[in-house]
């Protein structure tokens, strides 16, 4: 196989990876917010107004400026003309611009991808066109709204062009954005595979690292055994005598109970789940620990208390496997079963509601 090849199918993954998570940002977790009514986090608002129109101060007056909402995943550019509805509307803020209420004589332009004025064919139709970018780091996609004049006063609905619109949650339009800009789709590209790739190689980097400087002879190279609870104090095959390492079993490089900890973390998802269906059908927590947390701090101070928890238990296993390998799988089976107790008393529970609600009269 040719190398360039062989390169390319390593690299492939992550440029998978770049692409989905570019997607994503600009249109997945836009539309996730919105949907939960957060919006996309405004950082900073203000008005650019033309500088031929400096001597008017409100927007009432008539002139044309743009009205920028610029947040961490979305920036919103919305275009007015100058004038009032029904009069004469032949201004676009198309040349420089600077903000209203500020002494600052900073000149603005609008991005090249912001549409500034209708097309010369469309010209007299709108009075204000909104442009948003989404992406993150940098914009990749842009959707647009158009507000038609219609019997001389402003139409109900804007236009969505470039976009597909879902419907409207807490006064804001959900909208999939379609005009792709190439610049920052290439640049997005980058960093999420560039990001991608570091997520993976630099972790395996340190392991092999670790691996070097802990898991070989330094003579010989022979490779100890990484599940090792001790470590030798003469290598195997040559004999040499190996540097004592007094923090050798915090650095094991591998985890010894992986599929003991799956099952914990899965049980104890069950266990918080089956409590929060049990509270919302008017029931009660019976362990008073529980009960404390929850009523000083909300399910959600649960979760976290229950998961840091878990976290604790599966380090405690860890520095006991790297003592006492015995011990350390004493630990994690006495967990599991110890918080499968509570998840299938709350399963019978639910049945017996669910199937015999007279037990419960």
């Amino acid at each position: 196989m040719r190398p360039w090849i062989s390169r390319a199918r390593r690299a492939f993954p992550f440029a998978l990876s770049g692409a989905a998570m570019t997607m994503f940002m600009a249109s997945g977790l836009p539309l996730l917010l919105a949907m939960r009514g957060i919006g996309p986090g405004a950082q900073t608002f203000s008005y650019w107004k033309s500088e031929y129109d400096s001597s008017l101060e409100p927007p009432a007056q008539g002139y044309a400026f743009i009205e920028v909402n610029r947040g961490f995943l979305a920036d919103t550019y919305l275009v007015n003309r100058a004038g009032r509805l029904g009069e004469s509307l032949d201004r676009w803020p198309t040349g420089g611009l600077r903000e209203r209420d500020s002494e600052s004589t900073r000149v603005h332009h609008p991005p090249h991808s912001v549409i500034t004025e209708a097309p010369l064919a469309e010209v007299d139709d709108f009075y204000s066109i909104g442009t948003t970018l989404t992406g993150w780091p940098f914009r990749a996609f842009a959707s647009e709204s158009w507000h038609r004049l219609k019997n001389g006063g402003a139409s109900a609905l804007p236009e969505f062009r470039c976009a597909t619109h879902l419907g409207v949650v807490d006064g804001r339009d959900l909208l999939i954005p379609h005009r792709p800009l190439v610049a920052g789709i290439v640049a997005d590209l980058a960093f999420w595979t560039s990001a991608s790739w570091a997520a993976v190689a630099f972790p395996l980097a340190l392991r092999r690292r670790k691996r070097e400087k802990y898991g070989k002879c330094v003579d010989c190279g022979h490779a100890l055994d990484p599940h090792a609870v001790t470590r030798l104090p003469r290598c195997p095959e040559c004999g040499i005598s190996l540097p004592h390492d007094p923090l050798g079993f915090v650095r094991s490089p591998e985890m010894h109970f992986q599929n003991a900890y799956v099952w914990f973390i899965f049980i104890s998802s069950l266990d918080i789940m089956l409590t929060w269906k049990i509270l919302d059908m008017n029931g009660v927590e019976v362990n008073p620990v529980a009960a404390l947390i929850i009523n000083d701090w909300g399910m959600q101070g649960a979760v976290a208390f229950k998961f840091a928890l878990v976290m604790w238990v599966i380090v405690m296993c860890e520095l006991l496997a790297r003592l006492r390998r015995s011990a350390g799988r004493f630990l994690a089976i006495a967990a599991i079963i110890i918080s499968a107790l509570p998840v299938v008393w709350s399963l019978a529970l639910l049945t017996l509601h669910t199937f015999m609600p007279s037990v419960f009269e």
